[in-house]
């Protein structure tokens, strides 16, 4: 560890040290406020003037069903009734220009602002009723009362003036809502007879309902006329489908090599069970209708069996047999019926040759005729099919158009509708805008005068400021000098920066007269607690010492160095008090006084100086007739004797290690008192002789620095540093290190007489008066 600037000074603990000075920052607080009283009456008082006002929602009624109450919303008139907003309107308006005292500021609305508060006591953002409390500050009262009326007067106009503003705004705004909307009216309109002249004429079909009364979408005109023609394009597939496939029949019977009998079996059973022919075969003429009209292809069904009937009869029978006039006849009504109903009738040729003789010569017969026909019908049905596929078309898209104009005709009447509805909803907001217009906005009363009173504040700023400066100051001041200061003040500080053991603490001595007067009857200084108030905690303190060194000294371990960093550390003291405790637990103790330069114990213990331990080491006398016995028996002296002019010299050429080992043999424990580490080397010539070396640190006077380098010069030289003895402990430190000695004071005995020595026949006479040496 160096001796550097780093290890002069430690951090400084906040609560440690804020309890340290507790009474200078009480007196500091105390000295501030009393100034700042003082500062109060040069001054002179404050007075607040303050009124309050009560602010209520108008309870207005909704317009439209849906439309709730609004109200609340004056959280934000605090701040609003300190704004310029009101406080200019104050000036202007209600009379603070005529106050000179406020006119002429370099900014009057600042001062205003700054000493005025407003504060709401009652109500909530919810509630329909508020209450602001409005004060001012100010040396003259009745400027303080002018500024608050005047507020409350300007709060109330701003109050009315934003009804009025947000009424007319209101207004301006339903009348420019309710033009626009005729406007958009009146072009959508017009929009809509134009899509109307230019859109076609649709029909609209009739409603229909179902059977359990539920109305069903109806089909628009074009939608039924292309199901019609779906329904005829399916219903002719069907026709051409059977008639193709009797054709195939008949072309195979042929192939087949049928007989005509076979084959004419065959047409006059498909002819009699209509096989193949769609909805028309179940009649019994399938083969024999042809698409068109329902009448046409009954005639036609009607037609070809007759004509076939004919056909057949000619074989067996003549033209004049009766059944074949029958059967003539019966054509004839079937083709007057044809031109009855305005249809064009099929191609007939009455022949009254037999089929047989006809089938040789014109090569007809039954089975042609029939296979002619239906080729006929064929022909006819694939016609009609071109031409409903032409119609199918035209029909779809009509259809699409129809739809796309529904739809757009419908857009714009929804476009019409709803801007219709607005434009009402309009109307109706400015019918009723007369009766709510008076239901905006805010209702405000002061409920109570403007009251003057000498305000508190500005004492309990001033004087608070003023103490919390005194503390402050103090504070300061106190930490400065504590960071300046760099003396050991407590034993864990101690311990920290010497990073070894604490044999001991020793409390501030306090004299009593029975050790004073006792002083003086024996020679002996009063620093002897352990003579003269062997039950006192000083005492106490000296056998906590020596327990500690007897538990952790070994057993060749007898010397003992004791010495300091710097003089007047009571290194002395303590190593006469420490020999004095030994002595009593039994053992013999030699006390070498060891400083040749400032030797003390001969003045402690009333000796005289002459013949000491120069004269042992210039060998001019045995060890052994240095000697001098003390008050405790157990205790022997030598004392420095004259002081040389060399005295690290003599150290240094004696053999001190032979001297020292004959003293071992003689006695228990041998404690040399030497001179300060930092002061001479003394010490360190010794320290390499001994078995142990206590270091005494005075609190509040040795300064780290000291410490630590005296810490440092005894390990360069190789010493055995047992441990450390805490000199000068007052009550406070030893509370907050935890050696309170205070806390035990029933343990300790202060009024205990001293004892008289054993032998006082062998005592030295006392020593010649001389000063008293600072312990």
């Amino acid at each position: 560890m160096s001796g550097n600037s780093a290890s002069s000074r430690a951090s400084i603990d906040i609560g440690r040290f804020l309890l340290s000075i507790w009474k200078p920052l009480i007196l500091g607080g105390c000295l501030g406020g009393m100034a700042g009283i003082g500062m109060y009456l040069f001054l002179g008082p404050i007075y607040s003037a303050n009124t309050q006002v009560l602010v209520s929602k108008k309870a207005s009624v909704p317009i439209n069903d849906g439309e709730a109450n609004r109200f609340g919303d004056r959280g934000d008139h605090v701040e609003l009734i300190k704004s310029d907003l009101i406080i200019e309107p104050a000036f202007k308006k209600h009379g603070l220009n005529s106050v000179p005292a406020l006119a002429t500021a370099y900014d009057p609305y600042k001062n205003i602002r700054e000493g005025m508060a407003v504060s709401r006591s009652a109500g909530q953002e919810n509630s329909f009723d508020n209450v602001f409390d409005i004060s001012f500050d100010h040396p003259d009262k009745e400027i303080a009362k002018t500024v608050v009326q005047a507020i409350v007067e300007s709060y109330r106009d701003y109050l009315h003036e934003t009804r009025d503003e947000n009424s007319r705004q209101m207004y301006d705004t339903l009348l420019n809502r309710q033009k626009k909307l005729s406007d958009e009216i009146a072009k959508l309109e017009k929009d809509y007879r134009e899509f109307r002249v230019s859109a076609p004429v649709f029909l609209k079909a009739s409603p229909i309902v179902g059977a359990n009364g539920v109305p069903v979408p109806p089909q628009s005109r074009y939608e039924a006329e292309l199901s019609s023609i779906e329904e005829e394009q399916n219903e002719g597939q069907i026709k051409q489908s059977g008639i193709e496939a009797k054709l195939s029949e008949l072309k195979r019977r042929r192939e087949r090599g049928d007989s005509r009998e076979s084959l004419e079996f065959w047409v006059t059973y498909s002819l009699s069970t209509g096989t193949g022919a769609g909805k028309s075969a179940s009649s019994g003429g399938g083969a024999g209708a042809l698409s068109g009209p329902p009448e046409k292809a009954a005639l036609d069904q009607q037609f070809l069996t007759a004509r076939l009937l004919e056909q057949g009869l000619l074989h067996s029978l003549g033209a004049d047999h009766t059944d074949v006039r029958n059967v003539r006849r019966q054509i004839d009504t079937i083709l007057n019926s044809y031109a009855q109903q305005g249809l064009t009738p099929p191609a007939y040729q009455r022949s009254s040759n037999n089929p047989a003789d006809a089938r040789n010569h014109e090569g007809m017969d039954l089975i042609s005729v029939y296979e002619e026909t239906l080729k006929s019908q064929l022909e006819e049905l694939k016609s009609i099919a071109k031409n409903l596929d032409i119609m199918r078309e035209d029909a779809e898209k009509k259809a699409k158009d129809a739809e796309l104009y529904q739809v757009e005709d419908q857009r714009l009447k929804d476009d019409l509708s709803i801007k219709k509805a607005q434009l009402s909803q309009v109307f109706n907001q400015i019918a009723t805008y007369d009766v709510s217009k008076e239901q905006e906005g805010y209702r405000m009363k002061q409920i109570a005068q403007v009251r003057i009173e000498r305000s508190l504040k500005r004492v309990i700023k001033i004087v608070g400021m003023f103490g919390f400066l005194g503390i402050g100051l103090v504070f300061i001041l106190s930490y400065f000098r504590e960071w300046m200061d760099t003396r050991i003040k407590n034993v864990d500080e101690l311990c920290k920066l010497s990073e070894t053991t604490l044999l001991g603490s020793i409390p501030k001595f306090a004299t009593t007269p029975d050790s004073e007067r006792l002083a003086k009857e024996t020679g002996l200084t009063s620093a002897l607690v352990f003579l003269h108030r062997p039950g006192s905690r000083e005492a106490e303190a000296f056998r906590t010492i020596r327990t500690t060194l007897f538990h952790g000294l070994r057993n060749n371990e007898k010397v003992l160095q004791i010495t300091s960093a710097e003089p007047g550390d009571g290194k002395s003291t303590i190593a006469v008090n420490t020999a004095l405790a030994m002595a009593q637990a039994g053992k013999r103790v030699l006390l070498i006084d060891c400083d040749l330069r400032r030797p003390t114990l001969h003045h402690l213990l009333g000796l005289p100086q002459e013949i000491g331990f120069t004269d042992v080491l210039l060998n001019e006398i045995q060890w052994q007739n240095a000697i001098r016995e003390t008050p405790s028996e157990n205790l022997s002296v030598i004392t420095a004797g004259l002081c040389p002019e060399n005295p690290a010299e003599i150290l240094s050429q004696v053999n001190l290690p032979a001297l020292l080992n004959e003293m071992r043999s003689e006695y228990d424990f041998i404690i040399l008192d030497s001179p300060p580490v930092l002061a001479v080397s003394d010490p360190a010539i010794l320290s390499p002789h001994v078995d142990g070396i206590s270091l005494v640190a005075r609190l509040k006077k040795n300064k780290r620095a000291a410490i630590v380098r005296a810490m440092e010069t005894l390990r360069v030289h190789g010493a055995n540093v047992h441990g450390l003895i805490a000199n000068g402990l007052d009550m406070e430190s030893a509370s907050e290190s935890g050696y309170g000695y205070e806390s035990y004071g029933s343990y300790y005995n202060e009024d205990e007489s001293p004892k008289a020595p054993q032998n006082p026949s062998q005592r030295p006479r006392p020593a010649e008066p001389t000063e008293i040496i600072k312990t």
